[in-house]
């Protein structure tokens, strides 16, 4: 039985956003906030009970994905080892045959695309950062996506950074969330770089066991979010129940500047061999280590390299796992 538990928040009067409109980020007081971005950050929210992630809605989301919209994948739940990490397909079943695989099974989906099949779901993201802004007026952001995640007990995310400011939402579920300092070890400057350049995947990073010593760790509930500072390596490890949560992701003008320096100093790393780039933001090297990142991605040399996707595997209900495999590897897709 997965239990989640009780949260006391901070009392305080509500913001009134609209007379109509539910305020789902009550707890958001000023002193709660100060330290976004620059801490692991964990509050309240009200968006697990809004009927877009009920299992009704998700099953209808899911009927309408196209291949290019998500992510399947399976791995080994007992170990940390990112090379049992297969990529799956979804064929053939209504929303609630593969809500029920991952209630059974070992599943991890992931919808990168759900704004552009239900419009509903961008209004929803625009919402959460208007509400979000209601709070923070400084808070200034741009390309902002939503990803949603259902996954089976017990499934793993495996450590990791993302390049874009990232927040995680809890709906169901209970899951352990582990955060990590962006600095090295825990974060090599040359890694990083090599993931913002495309050269490396998000999951290349090493975990060592030891850093765990250093994690900020907490059991993320239905009703919490997290925030955590720009490119914090994290990893995840649900409890012994289904998850649904969803990850909003934003770029704010620090984080554009930092995404053009790292890509800036993977560049002159590997043309010129400079051992330890500079991340410094300000005037003029920002301006020149801008203007390479972007003259190099507008000369279309650079092409972020795809994730080649080759489906080993179809989710099935009435297969133990969730999954059968399939006889002959289905054609990667990039």
């Amino acid at each position: 039985m997965c239990l989640a538990k009780t949260m006391v928040t901070a009392q305080g009067l509500p913001c009134v956003m609209d007379m109509l409109t539910q305020d789902r980020l009550a707890g958001w007081t000023p002193e709660r906030l100060a330290g976004f971005g620059k801490a692991p950050l964990v509050l309240p929210h009200g968006y697990d009970s809004h009927e877009l992630f009920s299992d009704t809605a998700l099953a209808r989301l899911i009927e309408k994905l196209q291949r290019d919209d998500y992510y399947v994948n399976t791995m080994d739940i007992t170990t940390h080892d990112p090379r049992s990490r297969r990529e799956g397909i979804i064929e053939g079943l209504s929303g609630e045959q593969v809500l029920d695989a991952v209630r059974h099974g070992r599943i991890w989906i992931l919808i990168l695309q759900a704004a552009a099949r239900d419009r509903r779901y961008h209004e929803l993201l625009e919402e959460i950062y208007a509400a979000i802004g209601q709070r923070m007026p400084q808070f200034r952001t741009k390309h902002r996506k939503m990803a949603i995640l259902i996954s089976s007990p017990k499934i793993q995310v495996y450590y990791h950074c993302d390049i874009p400011g990232q927040t995680l939402w809890q709906v169901r579920g209970v899951k352990r969330v582990m955060v990590y300092p962006n600095r090295p070890p825990f974060l090599p400057q040359d890694a990083l770089e090599r993931i913002v350049t495309g050269r490396a995947h998000e999951i290349s990073l090493q975990h060592d066991p030891a850093f765990d010593t250093q994690a900020m760790i907490h059991d993320l509930a239905p009703g919490e979010m997290m925030h955590w500072p720009l490119n914090s390596p994290h990893r995840i490890i649900n409890h012994d129940c289904v998850n649904v949560s969803f990850t909003t992701e934003h770029f704010t003008p620090f984080d554009r500047r930092m995404y053009h320096v790292n890509f800036a100093n993977g560049l002159l790393r590997s043309w010129l061999g400079t051992r330890t780039p500079s991340q410094a933001t300000g005037m003029p090297s920002y301006l020149l280590k801008a203007g390479l990142a972007t003259g190099y991605r507008l000369t279309g040399l650079h092409k972020r390299s795809a994730r080649v996707r080759t489906p080993t595997f179809v989710v099935d209900p009435s297969s133990p796992g969730g999954f059968r495999d399939l006889d002959r590897p289905a054609d990667g897709v990039g």
